[in-house]
C-alpha cells in the first residue's frame, strides 16, 4: 500500500472511532431536550432540568406584571390537563388566548421555567404557498 492509502485509512479508521464514542458512551445530557406532553408532566413529581412541552394557551389564563412587562406567567393545556408556565423576556406576535405553543425550560414544583416560548401557526401562511409556481 503506498501512503496516500494508509493516510486515508488511518483518517477514516478516526473518524469513525469518533462517531462511535460520541454515540455510544458520551453520555452528554446538555445535548438533548425531552418532549413531553403536559399530561406527562402532571404525573412527574421530581425537578427536570431540561423539558420541552407543546400545546395551547388556556384562554384567560396570561398573567403579565404590570412593574416589568417582560414578565408573564400562563398555563399550557392539552386536553384537560394543564402545566403553570412563567417566562420572562419578549413574547411572540402571536402570543394570545388558545395559540398553539412550545416552550423549553426546567421543570420544577409543578411549573415551568421557560427558558424559550414559540408560537405556532402554519396557516397563517399557507396562503401564500398557493400561489408559488411549479419549477
Amino acid at each position: 500500500m503506498n501512503k496516500v492509502t494508509i493516510s486515508i485509512s488511518i483518517v477514516f479508521v478516526i473518524v469513525v472511532s469518533w462517531i462511535f464514542y460520541l454515540t455510544n458512551f458520551k453520555q452528554d445530557s446538555s445535548l438533548t431536550v425531552r418532549y413531553y406532553s403536559v399530561g406527562e408532566l402532571s404525573d412527574i413529581s421530581s425537578q427536570i432540568d431540561k423539558v420541552k412541552v407543546g400545546g395551547y394557551i388556556k384562554p384567560n389564563s396570561i398573567i403579565i406584571s404590570e412593574d416589568d412587562q417582560l414578565d408573564a406567567s400562563f398555563f399550557v393545556y392539552q386536553n384537560n390537563d394543564s402545566v403553570k408556565v412563567s417566562y420572562y423576556g419578549i413574547r411572540p406576535d402571536l402570543f394570545k388566548d388558545d395559540a398553539e405553543v412550545v416552550v423549553s425550560g426546567s421543570y420544577n414544583n409543578s411549573q415551568i421555567s421557560a427558558t424559550e416560548l414559540q408560537t405556532k401557526c402554519a396557516s397563517r401562511y399557507e396562503g401564500d404557498l398557493k400561489n408559488i409556481e411549479k419549477i
